[in-house]
């Protein structure tokens, strides 16, 4: 019987890791300090807990990997660059999506109640604020088309908080002028 060196799991994920250009010790040392700087954080940048942190991937449109942070890091702390989040709020996990017409937005938003729920949505950004306690949310997204803020359909089920705005059509928004 073979017994299971503790780096064989970090072995099956070398090549995956070296496709990305990951140096893994570099990037397992960054975390511990991340983590230590957030725990021993001056009183204003202090997390008492729970600590979230996590990223999502994927392939965006132009075949580019995205990369979104999410959870209650405090501004400035992330290597990634997320988006700015006040006081001591988590970000959710955020899906964007589009296709012609529309931008569809899906929030994770476990233990929350819908009422609990602040959706302001105008031409270029949507800011979704919940204040109720013990989870807090924020999050703002600056929109790389405008929509119709008054098209908006939002449907809130089992958490999920599911968006859908409709991109204006500003193609016939111009007038041939004649040069005399």
């Amino acid at each position: 019987m073979t017994t299971r060196r503790d780096d064989d799991w970090d072995d099956i994920f070398d090549d995956l890791y070296n496709e990305f250009g990951f140096d893994m010790k570099k990037v397992n040392s960054e975390i511990a300090k991340f983590w230590e700087s957030i725990m021993k954080g001056e009183n204003e940048d202090k997390i008492l807990g729970p600590y979230v942190y996590g990223f999502s991937y994927k392939v965006g449109p132009d075949g580019k990997p995205v990369f979104q942070e999410f959870g209650n890091v405090p501004k400035g702390r992330s290597r990634l660059g997320s988006s700015t989040m006040e006081g001591n709020y988590r970000e959710p996990l955020t899906d964007i999506n589009e296709d012609n017409n529309n931008i569809y937005v899906t929030y994770e938003l476990p233990g929350i109640d819908k009422n609990n729920i602040k959706l302001t949505v105008n031409e270029n950004n949507i800011e979704l604020k919940v204040d109720k306690e013990p989870r807090k949310y924020y999050k703002n997204i600056e929109l790389n088309v405008p929509v119709d803020p008054d098209s908006t359909v939002a449907k809130f089920t089992n958490g999920i908080l599911d968006i859908t705005l409709k991109k204006i059509n500003n193609k016939n928004n111009g007038k041939t002028v004649r040069i005399d």
